[in-house]
């Protein structure tokens, strides 16, 4: 049975009813004043028909379906009784269902879901703020199951998103006990009640700030050591999430580290709010200018100075000097005054503390499972996956039910040739489409003083299918390199006689590739079979170009092995991606190399997890 894709506008009208005059005040929503669950976190405030400001523009009705225009921002409501005499911003585009059409609760899921935001996201434009513009909103496209089977799955996560709601609330609530373990023993660090002696943050820490390598030098950029910036501070966790960017050994050498038991602060900031968020680090890193680090001195507490940073984030805010943006500098931080207790106290506060910290940690990656699983819920659901089962049990119902919408969607019937709902492309054939992802990653990745070889093209080539998880090659052959498409010197021939690239003479060990003269035409392809992927693997490609083909072997060796270790229900750890690389004869070698060492196996799991490739980690 075969589902009909339509134009969103289709089945949802594009509202755009405006404010008319009214009298009192109404409350007003903007895109802040929503949370990423779909709730409505705070009124943003109380308006007039007169003080509203110009973007308090839109009114809405029952049911609506508003979403936040801007690029990445996946923020969604579905409009109760109650909003609708509301005012929201024109931030928000408002979508209206055809009841004949659409069940609500259906459109709310698919609008939230990453199918929606990753078409939104590439249709957006703007010179200053990406968003998604009224013209292009009809361009995104929405599978359209029975009416039935649109509430069966709306049901389902409806259900599965109630759950996620529960986890959130316990989280909150599970947070706040450690601000109020610190307060029941120390006070309100502002005002000092139980009078305890006050120091300066620069005589109960040492205050470093961090640094950033020069971006024009290519090799201090690797895989060697995190460089953590303020993205890795402003999160749930009390520690420091993995890094997507690190520093080769030069660049550390001339970069800013610090050890396990420090705390990172977010000093300079584009949002004032960020100022002063804080998280402690359980490893060595290195971090950039945006970032001081505290260090604590002899007889401080390493926990009792995170937790005293978490309760006096507003002291910290208070020295800021940067307006809308945000900035307190080194100086005024290290002048900023923290009251210390006596050793004894901070470290029985310290025991207190860490079950709490590592609960806290637990809830947290317990959040990212069920955020995973809704993804792969929501997948199934918008693919058909999820109401396989129903759908036979149901099939002359909804054969008849399918027929009469195909007729009001002016589509051809469930009888036409359109692709089964679910179903996978599989290309590893596909000369054509290869040749023209390796010529984009090549035009991507190349620069005339720094030619890109054939070796490191094939680690690129495979990692790039992985990140964009598409299954353009059907088998990577675990050469002696790394994980191979045996059929390169193939595409790669193709490529040439269509001029997308140019094979140069080998160099030493170096058999250099260039973009050829036709390379705007393997582009165009490329960014199709790319779609809504094409973003992030810019983003790793443009990190990954000044590797080198070593550090790429060894993290496409890695990813490889773990995926090896996911199908076999294993975690991915150092130890077993040893014994993965010991399974496979042409790989064996590798553990005698530095490149494959404990340690830079474990940073390539982390880097692999910090670049999103899912590695099934513990």
């Amino acid at each position: 049975m075969k589902w009909q894709t339509v134009p969103i506008t289709t089945i949802a009208e594009l509202a755009l009813d405006r404010v008319t005059t009214f009298d009192g005040e109404r409350p007003y929503i903007d895109t802040g004043s929503l949370g990423l669950d779909g709730s409505i976190e705070d009124v943003g405030s109380m308006v007039t028909f007169k003080t509203r400001p110009s973007r308090a523009d839109l009114v809405v009705r029952s049911n609506d379906i508003l979403f936040a225009r801007m690029k990445g921002t996946a923020k969604v409501l579905l409009a109760a009784p109650h909003n609708s005499g509301w005012i929201f911003s024109t931030g928000f585009a408002v979508l209206r269902p055809k009841p004949s059409l659409v069940e609500p609760r259906y459109l709310y899921h698919y609008v939230r879901s990453s199918a929606f935001q990753q078409q939104k996201d590439c249709l957006a434009t703007g010179a200053i703020q990406l968003a998604i513009n009224n013209s292009a909103i009809p361009k995104v496209e929405i599978p359209v199951p029975a009416i039935s089977e649109q509430q069966k799955i709306a049901a389902v996560l409806d259900q599965a998103e109630s759950l996620l709601k529960k986890r959130v609330i316990a989280n909150d609530k599970a947070t706040r006990i450690i601000y109020a373990l610190f307060y029941k023993m120390f006070g309100d660090p502002v005002t000092n009640p139980m009078g305890w002696l006050k120091r300066p943050i620069n005589k109960i820490a040492i205050v470093t700030t961090g640094s950033t390598p020069s971006r024009k030098i290519e090799e201090y950029y690797g895989d060697y050591i995190e460089w953590i910036k303020s993205d890795n501070i402003n999160t749930p966790s009390h520690f420091l999430t993995t890094a997507t960017e690190y520093l080769s050994k030069k660049g550390e050498r001339i970069g800013r580290t610090v050890e396990s038991g420090a705390t990172l602060i977010t000093c300079i900031a584009g949002s004032p709010g960020c100022i002063g968020n804080a998280a402690m680090t359980d490893r060595r890193v290195a971090f950039n200018q945006q970032i001081n680090a505290l260090t604590p001195r002899d007889g401080v507490n390493s926990i009792f100075l995170y937790c005293h940073c978490l309760v006096s984030k507003r002291l910290i805010q208070a020295a800021s000097t940067g307006g809308m943006k945000g900035l307190v500098s080194k100086g005024r931080l290290s002048a900023v005054e923290f009251i210390l207790p006596p050793s004894k106290l901070q470290d029985h506060f310290g025991r207190l503390s860490e079950p709490l910290i590592k609960a806290a940690q637990t809830r947290i990656e317990h959040k990212a499972i069920l955020d995973r699983l809704f993804t792969i819920l929501s997948k199934q659901a918008f693919s058909g996956d999820l109401t396989t089962k129903w759908r036979v049990a149901h099939m002359r119902e909804l054969l008849a039910e399918m027929e009469a919408q195909a007729k009001a969607l002016d589509c051809p019937s469930t009888q036409s040739n359109s692709p089964e709902v679910g179903s996978k492309r599989h290309a590893g054939h596909d000369m054509f489409n290869k040749a023209a992802l390796a010529a984009y990653i090549t035009d991507r990745c190349h620069a005339p003083d720094r030619p890109m070889g054939r070796v490191k093209l094939a680690k690129l080539f495979y990692l790039v299918q992985q990140k964009a998880e598409i299954e353009l090659t059907e088998t990577f052959t675990k050469r002696a390199a790394g994980p191979l498409d045996d059929e390169i010197h193939k595409f790669l021939s193709l490529a040439q006689k269509s001029k997308w690239l140019v094979l140069c003479r080998g160099e030493g060990d170096l058999k250099p590739v260039r973009p050829g003269a036709n390379v705007s035409k393997a582009i165009e392809q490329a960014q199709k079979l790319l779609g809504p992927s094409k973003a992030k693997v810019d983003e790793m490609l443009d990190q990954m170009k000044g590797w080198g083909y070593r550090a790429l072997e060894r993290w496409a060796t890695v990813l490889d092995a773990s995926f090896e270790l996911t199908a076999a229900g294993q975690p991915a750890t150092v130890e077993g991606v040893k014994d993965i690389i010991q399974r496979h004869p042409d790989w064996v070698p590798k553990l005698s190399r530095d490149e494959f060492s404990d340690t830079n196996i474990e940073a390539a799991l982390k880097g692999l997890r910090g670049f999103g490739f899912k590695t099934n980690q513990d």
